[in-house]
Formats: C-alpha cells, sequence, structure tokens
C-alpha cells in the first residue's frame, strides 16, 4: 500500500523532469533557428520558473572569427539594461536611510547647476532622473562616439565640456523622454552618497550580496593585457568583430554579465525584497518599477503602460510584463519578467545588427514560459471631437540634438480619423489601426491595454502619447515646406555637381572662370571625404579628428562658396556665359543650406 503511491511521485517527478528538458531542447532548437534565420553570431539566455528555478543556455558563435563556440557561462555587456542595476543600487541606498527619491538632485551633486525654469516649484529629484521624467535630453553625440575617453575618465566630464546639456526642457515629473545623461546623474549620485567610485560600490555592496558573483560595473574587454577571455566578442553587420569600449555615459550602458547572474537578478526583483532575513531593498520600491508616477501627463490622462524607476511596462504578444532592452556597440539585450506569475527570461546577442528582429526571439521566450494570454480592453465609440486631433506630429525631444533636422522629416506621425479608428502612420514604423477604448484612450489589436492617449497640454498643445515617446501636432503646411525645401534643395545641389563635373571634364583649362566652379568644388570636397570618415572607427565619430574638422572647415564654407557662384552669375547677367539655371540651382542650394544652418547642421560640429 505504500510502495504504489511512491511508485507514482517517482512516475510523476521523472514525468516532469523529462517535459522540462524536452522544453528546453525544443526552446534551444528555436533560437538556434532563429539565429540563423535573422544572421545573428550567437546569444546566451535564461529563464525563471515559478518555483525559482533558473535555467541557461547557449547558442551559436562566440568570436565569429576564430569560429569559437558561446558557451552559458561566457559574459556579455546588455547596455542599458544596467539602468535596471543602477536604480537597484539606488533601492539600496534609499533603504538604508542615506538617500531620498525625492531630494533634488542639486542638493546631492552642488557643481551640477540645471538651467530649470520651473526650479522654484519643480526642481529635478532622484525619482526623475530614475523615470527618465527631469526634462534632460538624452545624450550628445560625442558622448556616444569617442575614442578619447578612458574607462577612469570622471563622470563629471559629461557636463563641464558643455553647459547647455543641463538644460531642462520641460516640467521635471510631466513627460518621460529618455535620458542616458540622467542615469549618468544617477551615477554621480551614487558617489557623492557613498564616498567612492559607484562601479565599487556597486560591485561590493549590491552585486555580490545577490548573489552575481561573474557580474561587473567596472569596464572589461576582450583585448589588452587585462582582457577578460571570457567575454564573447561583440559583432556588428556582417558579423564584423567589436571589441567592447569604453563610454562617457558608463552608468547608463556598462554592465558586463552572465545568463546565470541575470536569473539572479530578475528572480530577486520579483521577490519582498529581503535577503537572508533582512530588508535589503524596501518592497514597496521593488512593486514601483514600471508603475509611472501620477505626475506624468500620460498617467494622469489615464494611460497605465509607461516607464518608472529601472523598468518599462510592456505590452506585447498578449501578455504584460515588466521589461528593458539594452544596446551596447556588438550586443543586443533584454529582460522581462511577470512578478504575479514569479517567471521571467533574459536573453543577449552578442552581435547588433541592424536589419534583426530581435522581437522574435522575445516572443519565443515569451511562449517558452507558458504565460496565461491576457483579455484585451472593450472597444467604444470615437470622441466627437476627434478630427481636432488629425494631422501630422513630431516627437518633442530628439535622441540627438545634432539630428533634429533629420528627425523631423523621416520621424513624423500622421494621424488620419475614420468611421472608428484612428490610422496612426510613421515613415519608419508599419502603420497601426487604433481603435478608442475611453475618452481620447486608444489601443491597436495586438495591445491587450491602453497604449496611446491624445490630450491637451497646460498651453493648450494637443499631444499624442504612448508612455514612452510624446508627439506635438505641427502645421501640416510647415511640415510640406520643410520637404520641399529639402527636394529643391537636393536638385540645386545635384545639378550644380553634374554641370561642374561636365565643364571640368569639357574644359579643364577655363574652369576655374565658371561661375558654379567654386560651389561645384564645395560640393566635391563634401563627397572626397566620405572616405576620411570610412577610414576612421565609428566610435571616434564625436571626436575632433582629421575628418570631423573637415568636416566643419567644408560645411562651414560651402555656404559662401554658393554665394560667390551667385554673385558671379549674377554679375554676368548680359554676358554670353549667362546661364539662368545655375541661378535657379544656386537659390534652390542657397535656401536649403539657410535651413540646416537653422536647425544647427552648417557648420557640422560633430563633438559639439
Amino acid at each position: 500500500m505504500i510502495k504504489i503511491p511512491a511508485l507514482s511521485v517517482l512516475l510523476c517527478l521523472f514525468s516532469l523532469s523529462t517535459t522540462a528538458q524536452d522544453s528546453k531542447i525544443s526552446l534551444h532548437q528555436n533560437i538556434t533557428n532563429a539565429l540563423a534565420k535573422e544572421k545573428l553570431t550567437g546569444a546566451v539566455w535564461s529563464t525563471v520558473d515559478s518555483l525559482g528555478r533558473i535555467s541557461t543556455d547557449a547558442s551559436g558563435l562566440k568570436n565569429a572569427a576564430t569560429k569559437q563556440v558561446l558557451s552559458i557561462s561566457d559574459k556579455v555587456q546588455v547596455g542599458s539594461i544596467s539602468k535596471t542595476l543602477i536604480a537597484t543600487g539606488i533601492f539600496r541606498l534609499v533603504t538604508m536611510n542615506k538617500l531620498s527619491l525625492d531630494m533634488p538632485v542639486a542638493e546631492i551633486l552642488t557643481d551640477i547647476r540645471f538651467k530649470n525654469p520651473w526650479s522654484a516649484s519643480r526642481p529635478v529629484t532622484v525619482r526623475h532622473l530614475l523615470d527618465h521624467t527631469s526634462g534632460l535630453e538624452n545624450q550628445r553625440f560625442w558622448q556616444l562616439f569617442s575614442g578619447e575617453v578612458t574607462p577612469n575618465t570622471p563622470l563629471a566630464n559629461n557636463f563641464s565640456k558643455d553647459l547647455s546639456v543641463l538644460e531642462i526642457h520641460s516640467r521635471p515629473g510631466s513627460q518621460f523622454v529618455y535620458s542616458n545623461m540622467g542615469y549618468t546623474l544617477l551615477g554621480m549620485v551614487i558617489e557623492a552618497i557613498t564616498r567612492q567610485r559607484y562601479e565599487e560600490y556597486l560591485d561590493t555592496y549590491v552585486l555580490k550580496p545577490i548573489g552575481m558573483a561573474e557580474s561587473t560595473f567596472g569596464f572589461v574587454t576582450q583585448v589588452g593585457k587585462n582582457a577578460d577571455p571570457r567575454l564573447a566578442m561583440g559583432h556588428l553587420d556582417q558579423m564584423k568583430t567589436q571589441a567592447a569600449t569604453a563610454i562617457y555615459l558608463r552608468p547608463a550602458g556598462q554592465f558586463t554579465t552572465t545568463a546565470y547572474d541575470m536569473g539572479i537578478f530578475l528572480k530577486f526583483l520579483m521577490t519582498n525584497g529581503n535577503l537572508r532575513g533582512y530588508s535589503f531593498i524596501r518592497k514597496d520600491l521593488l512593486a514601483a518599477m514600471g508603475n509611472p508616477d501620477s505626475e506624468t501627463e500620460s498617467k494622469q490622462h489615464g494611460l497605465a503602460v509607461g516607464y518608472a524607476e529601472g523598468l518599462m511596462t510592456r505590452d506585447r504578444h498578449q501578455v504584460i510584463g515588466l521589461a528593458h532592452a539594452g544596446n551596447a556597440p556588438g550586443y543586443h539585450a533584454m529582460i522581462y519578467l511577470f512578478p504575479k506569475e514569479k517567471k521571467a527570461f533574459f536573453i543577449a546577442h552578442n552581435m547588433d545588427a541592424e536589419t534583426a528582429d530581435y522581437e522574435v526571439f522575445n516572443k519565443i521566450l515569451l511562449q517558452s514560459l507558458n504565460l496565461k494570454k491576457q483579455k484585451t480592453s472593450a472597444t467604444g465609440p470615437m470622441p466627437v471631437d476627434i478630427q481636432n486631433w488629425a494631422g501630422n506630429y513630431v516627437a518633442v525631444r530628439d535622441a540627438f540634438k545634432l539630428m533634429a533636422y533629420v528627425d523631423l522629416l523621416t520621424g513624423f506621425v500622421t494621424v488620419i480619423p475614420k468611421n472608428d479608428h484612428l490610422v496612426f502612420s510613421q515613415l519608419q514604423k508599419e502603420t497601426k489601426i487604433l481603435k478608442p477604448t475611453h475618452y481620447h484612450l486608444f489601443k491597436s489589436d495586438d495591445k491587450i491595454w491602453d497604449a496611446q492617449v491624445f490630450y491637451t497640454d497646460s498651453t493648450q498643445n494637443r499631444r499624442i502619447t504612448d508612455g514612452f515617446k510624446t508627439y506635438k501636432k505641427i502645421s501640416s503646411l510647415y511640415l510640406w515646406t520643410m520637404y520641399m525645401s529639402l527636394i529643391f534643395g537636393l536638385i540645386g545641389i545635384i545639378y550644380l555637381f553634374v554641370a561642374g563635373l561636365i565643364k571640368l571634364l569639357s574644359n579643364r583649362k577655363r574652369f576655374l572662370q565658371q561661375p558654379i566652379a567654386i560651389p561645384f568644388l564645395c560640393i566635391l570636397a563634401l563627397l572626397l571625404l566620405v572616405p576620411l570618415f570610412l577610414m576612421q572607427d565609428f566610435t571616434s565619430l564625436g571626436d575632433v579628428t582629421a575628418a570631423s574638422v573637415s568636416l566643419a572647415v567644408v560645411t562651414a564654407i560651402l555656404p559662401l562658396g554658393l554665394l560667390f557662384g551667385l554673385w558671379r552669375c549674377i554679375k554676368r547677367k548680359h554676358d554670353e556665359t549667362w546661364n539662368g539655371v545655375a541661378v535657379i540651382a544656386l537659390i534652390f542650394s542657397l535656401q536649403w543650406v539657410a535651413v540646416l544652418i537653422y536647425w544647427g547642421m552648417i557648420p557640422m560640429l560633430l563633438w559639439n
């Protein structure tokens, strides 16, 4: 009578073990197939099940050049996922009563002086930095692409070179605008409170207690005398190897780890914050991750999804979870956790490819967790005033100030109301069909919760947000004027180059006497800069180099060259060499150059 139940239990355990093993094999094969389809080098991943068990696996190559196979013990870099760990470090200081999330940053970092028009009523706080609602811009070109930075470059150098980076563009707490500079300031906050480098403090007093023995905030690379042989080589397009490099904004994107360590971290985030019987991180702080603050305009207008304190609420594939993505040169990573179900996954690729669809891997891992699909929000009637929101919208803030003009032309959104839905189209993304759920709240069929909210801000300007990116309405006439300026400008530049080339080839001796000779040479000089940049490592794009200085000089001379050409053409108006088409081309070119000057793209100062 006793043996039969015992045998049944053993058989049941064996069956569960076999099922789990089969599931792991299936997951491995699915990811391996996806790696081949997306033409990626390799990946390591870990999953956490509802019983707290961590499973790890790997597939592909550690180094495409040497054909070394990637293993589960190899290390990877995770880019912006470091922000979730930085947030955890801040929480530790709060739990120890050494810091408050609502403490003004200026009281901690006395050398940092924000240009904040709302400083009297809304100073920038630690919480604002954690939530990306400080109003700071994201980053400058030179902060991301620089070969001059070292692992020991002071974090303060991000803000001392150009004080304009400390300008606050929106009322703190009101809007989510992703800011790598904000998390760099958090690194400085940790240093100010602990009196030691943030890397050393977090490695010793956060990672070690949690059990992440193979992880570090310190700089790790594959080259040099201190190279770590366990760090998987990074790869770019065409599987070009890319060794890890130091960055200015290191608290925002410098972290090296293993799949198992990330499993430990995800498991901890889904606990009550206790370690070995004491409160390591306050439970309420962990619970607030991914839950946007009520101050934000999106939350005030009914949108639940968003970013808060190191994690975002993500509504994809018919499940809602907390997540954070990360990119570093040569790497791409994602964490996803479901605190109620106590399930999570981490995946990192040692290749950052422009053409790869990394969402495929998220879907595969989500399916492997066997999460219950959730019911979607019911649709409702269209708001009666929805026609007021028809038109074109642009982002309230650009990732790079230098690229604001490009973002205007390529990142604008068009909203077209229909009978029972909205068409939400964007040049670089798939068109969405949005259906109303509540007043001014909309969702697409692939979402569970409301995905967009339409509202007017305090100045009665119309805005749209999905909780992560906010758009402001602009005049369609203005947008089309910008496009016509671009088109006419390109026509003018192309004509001047082609006509100048023909004249150069047909009559070299008298070429410099031609009115369009100088404009042609200025345009040609721009083209000749391409080889200079191709010979330069992309990580030095923001430095003062031969290529960047030449670009600044040539772009500064271009307007003068065009004006000189126009003056010569006008001077020869009654001459037999008069060329009316060249005059029009020069005018077309000059108006576009004037626009580029207005947007700060001429002269092109990559180090600014």
